[in-house]
């Protein structure tokens, strides 16, 4: 009875393996060849056309990788691994706001939309303030324009040097 059953599992699998091979699903595929996609959506392209008007002083670079933002500290006798860097690896922030003079980032800004997570928005905030940066979010339902800016990120002009603003 063993044998018997020992038969019809290994007569399975070679059909199986037969039809998977027929059907495609286990020859290796290639990698799909990347294809462009649009840098930033129309309300994101908006936002940042309202973020210069309301931050002329400042320099707003779009979609940066939190890995140019964040990194790894050393500790003496140990090594990064893959857990150390995943939380921030490859999530992008919306805009970064930067003194152009001193190359400082003075904040991040986020679009929130109806996609977003507000426990994970907490988390994420909490992690980008423990390396120094203030997130300003902008609320899902707020339009891109230049008064809805100003009453998020207007306060942001007060803290600029007067030289820039005069400039």
């Amino acid at each position: 009875m063993f044998q018997l059953l020992a038969s019809l599992l290994l007569v399975s699998g070679l059909v199986a393996l037969g039809w998977s091979r027929l059907s495609g699903n286990i020859t290796p595929q290639q990698p799909l060849a990347p294809v462009a996609r649009p840098f930033m959506t129309q309300r994101e392209q908006a936002m940042l056309a309202a973020l210069e008007h309301v931050l002329p002083m400042y320099r707003i670079h779009a979609q940066v990788a939190m890995g140019a933002l964040l990194k790894v500290p050393s500790v003496p006798g140990r090594r990064v691994i893959p857990a150390d860097w995943n939380p921030f690896a490859r999530k992008i922030v919306d805009f970064v706001v930067e003194d152009p003079t001193t190359g400082r980032v003075i904040a991040l800004i986020e679009i929130d939309d109806r996609s977003h997570d507000a426990e994970k928005d907490r988390e994420r905030d909490a992690m980008t303030a423990r390396a120094g940066y203030r997130t300003f979010r902008i609320p899902a339902g707020t339009g891109p324009t230049v008064q809805a800016v100003f009453g998020v990120i207007g306060h942001l002009r007060d803290a600029a040097p007067t030289a820039a603003i005069n400039g």
